[in-house]
């Protein structure tokens, strides 16, 4: 007898359930995308025990006949595609034609589906994979789908399911994504019998995600940019924000959540280019790219797509999260300014001993976005809420280390007014000056930092480079000759003197002869190697520009005035003046604030004079 076997399609369905069903919030998105794709303008979920009992789901799509719901429980089967080019161009939510069948082999599975110009609708009911059985059932036009003790069958796989909080949460969170991508959809979400997410009919996504988070939407910033064919829409927790888990980051490409690393490191790196903060920012990004240039069936589970051209992918991202960071309104909150806790209780500092000013929009919200402090039908309720990260510690927080009664509202530094009127330095690293709002501190070193590296970056190209007396090899992968050849003129123009000298096998070589006369050798060998190394995972048309700008910032930190330095007042009003007139006032180059603020209607509230 032969050693390979045709395995029975009971055991074949399980398998491909193993990848198709992770969990049940698998279950639930893949029902929700089915009912979606089916023209449904209203979809009711409805879980018991955390989905591990049963998830249902209802929608008044388009329905199936008696043929197409038969059809629809057999492996290789779906609506969304008929040839081999349609794979090319898939403009649904994407199909993997085992996932009905593959959910039916690892529960009790119930179909309930009636067309629109039918009398009567049919029922479906599959146990464990066994064959369907038929019966004629009333019900209005549309589909119900019941999925009842998922891997009843396989208990290894429902053994490794987490806790019923967890899986829960998974359920909401996978529900709020597609409830972004498709505001003009009602939703509503029942877990044991109580309604705990329910959104109505939204314009866009900007109000749809009011409805889901309306306080955080109400700051957050609006992108919207175009590269090429790709469209970049996103909404952004501002650069000073508190961070969080990388969970607050969600990626959308064409209507669908995804997870990309690419797409996922593009929207930190232009984070970390405007802000020293440490952990993953909140934010929604949505890329929408035509269907022939982004697969969207590389994943058994649909979560990851393959795009064409990744890089410009990553380019269009990165450019317009970037853009629109450096572009934010210049105001800066300081009424609540995240600190770190020392474990005795005294005020927290961020790194460099200097507590981070949190930068608001200060601006209109996003059309659509409803006001701070508007009820939201869709807000966190109950047991089933998200953990939201806090929005920071009051300005009293800051001075006294402690809690207090309730924080003052937000006062902003307004850099678009003229310059405050210094009064004088503190420490002798720290300008105070004066408005008719309060009083600002400006870090004189993080300051000059930003005027200095701001025209640095105004200036011509070229930088001078030094010769090496000794040039140094360096081995080079095949990403990094990629980087090399493609960016050898902007390397040139800010320094780098590079020559080819052949390679062995797996990789080549390079000489460098000259590296910016700033760095050095042993800082110009790095900065090079970040340029290049950059290109696995950066746009490559960025990296010299990445190198440029890394030169620049240490070029401004050099040459700023240090701390522990006196200043004459005359300096402290030129510098705060210069301040107040580049572009990107709130924070260095590398990230850290340049300004804190007290404002007067704080203080008197502290001193009793209100």
């Amino acid at each position: 007898m032969g050693r390979i076997r045709r395995l029975p399609p009971v055991v074949a369905n399980q398998i491909a359930a193993g990848e198709v069903v992770e969990r049940p919030a698998a279950v639930a998105r893949e029902l929700v995308e089915n009912a979606i794709d089916a023209g449904a303008a209203a979809v009711a979920v409805a879980i018991r025990g955390a989905g591990k009992a049963s998830i249902r789901v209802r929608d008044d799509g388009i329905g199936m006949s008696r043929e197409d719901a038969r059809l629809a429980l057999e492996r290789h089967a779906t609506s969304k595609i008929e040839t081999v080019e349609d794979l090319s161009a898939i403009g649904s939510l994407g199909f993997r034609g085992e996932a009905l069948p593959s959910i039916a082999s690892v529960s009790r599975f119930r179909l309930r589906t009636r067309e629109r110009d039918s009398d009567a609708g049919w029922e479906l009911f599959v146990e464990g994979g066994a064959p369907p059985v038929e019966k004629p059932v009333g019900m209005t036009p549309g589909t119900v789908v019941e999925v009842r003790d998922l891997f009843f069958n396989v208990p290894a796989r429902r053994k490794f399911l987490r806790a019923d909080r967890t899986e829960r949460a998974h359920i909401v969170q996978g529900l709020e994504d597609l409830a972004v991508c498709w505001p003009q959809i009602r939703f509503e979400l029942t877990t044991d019998g109580r309604r705990v997410r329910w959104f109505d009919p939204a314009e866009d996504a900007a109000a749809r995600l009011g409805q889901i988070e309306g306080k955080w939407a109400a700051d957050a910033i609006a992108v919207e940019a175009t590269s090429g064919s790709l469209a970049v829409r996103a909404f952004l927790a501002p650069p000073m924000a508190p961070r969080g888990a990388s969970s607050g980051l969600r990626l959308f490409v064409n209507g669908r959540p995804i997870r990309d690393r690419r797409l996922f490191h593009a929207v930190v790196e232009a984070y970390r280019r405007v802000s020293s903060l440490t952990g993953i920012p909140r934010g929604r990004v949505f890329l929408d790219a035509p269907p022939d240039l982004v697969d969207m069936n590389v994943h058994p589970a649909k979560s990851e797509v393959r795009f064409a051209d990744a890089s410009a992918a990553y380019r269009a991202v990165f450019r317009s999260v970037l853009s629109a960071l450096e572009g934010s309104p210049r105001q800066v909150d300081l009424g609540a300014a995240p600190v770190r806790r020392r474990s005795s209780g005294a005020p927290g500092t961020s790194s460099g001993g200097r507590a981070p000013a949190g930068v608001s929009s200060g601006g209109r919200a996003p059309a659509g976005v409803p006001s701070r402090g508007r009820a939201s039908p869709g807000g966190a309720s109950g047991d089933f809420a998200a953990d939201r990260p806090e929005d920071g510690l009051a300005a009293a927080e800051l001075l006294y280390g402690r809690e207090t009664g309730g924080s003052p509202a937000p006062t902003y530094l307004d850099f678009g007014k003229s310059p405050p009127a210094v009064i004088g330095q503190f420490r002798q690293s720290y300008i105070l000056a004066e408005d008719a709002d309060g009083l600002a501190l400006v870090d004189q070193h993080a300051a000059e930092e930003r005027v200095i590296y701001d025209r640095l970056m105004e200036s011509p190209p070229d930088i001078a480079s030094a010769p090496l007396l000794q040039p140094v090899t360096v081995e080079l992968s095949a990403a990094e000759e990629a980087a090399l050849e493609r960016n050898r003129d902007r390397l040139a123009a800010v320094g780098f003197g590079i020559e080819d000298v052949g390679g062995g096998s797996g990789s080549r070589r390079c000489l460098v002869r000259r590296v910016p006369a700033a760095l050095g050798v042993g800082r110009g060998i790095a900065v090079l190697r970040q340029a290049l190394g950059g290109a696995g995972d950066e746009c490559v048309e960025d990296a010299a520009h990445d190198a440029r700008a890394r030169l620049m910032a240490r070029l401004a930190c050099h040459g700023a005035v240090t701390a522990n330095t006196p200043l004459a007042r005359e300096r402290m009003e030129r510098l705060v003046a210069a301040l107040w007139e580049t572009p990107k006032p709130s924070t260095c180059p590398h990230g850290r604030p340049t300004v804190l603020r007290l404002d007067l209607a704080f203080l008197e509230r502290r001193f009793g004079r209100r």
